[in-house]
């Protein structure tokens, strides 16, 4: 059994929470619409706590004990019970030096992170994962939105 993780950017907790029931997380398109409910990257199994806990150390430079300590960092917004859907919060800092990192940086944070004992992708994965992670932050900050983590456990 794995997770499915799919960040995304909303203006609140509560609009967050809305997507706690559409099967296919935020990025799931609306019926009436047929766009995506909210603007998502899916990172499969990206989790945010330990994997984004290491990813926000590098790209700070402060100790994993300190950034996953904030407040927000995989902060419960809801949940579906022990069995998912989670919705959790992705804290400020971590969301602004992502939107801030340019893709220079990006590249020295997967070489860094790779190194962290966190991810065991090959390096070129986890810049390919953190472009659109990066993008999606800048949006999310030039919104004044903040960044959730849908997950769901897969089979």
């Amino acid at each position: 059994m794995g997770i499915r993780t799919e960040y995304f950017a909303a203006p609140t907790d509560e609009a967050a929470a809305s997507v706690l029931d559409v099967p296919g997380g935020p990025s799931e398109p609306d019926l009436r619409t047929h766009q995506p409910r909210f603007d998502a990257v899916v990172l499969p199994s990206v989790d945010p706590f330990v994997m984004l806990g290491g990813l926000a150390g590098v790209l700070s430079g402060r100790p994993y004990r300190e950034v996953t300590a904030h407040p927000r960092h995989g902060a419960l917004v809801c949940d579906s019970g022990e069995e998912g859907p989670w919705v959790v919060s992705v804290a400020q800092p971590l969301l602004d030096d992502l939107a801030s990192a340019g893709p220079a940086r990006l590249v020295e944070a997967a070489r860094a992170w790779s190194g962290t004992g966190g991810p065991t992708a090959p390096r070129r994965n986890l810049v390919a994962a953190l472009l659109p992670l990066a993008a999606l932050a800048t949006r999310a900050a030039d919104a004044g939105h903040g960044l959730y983590c849908w997950t769901s456990l897969t089979d």
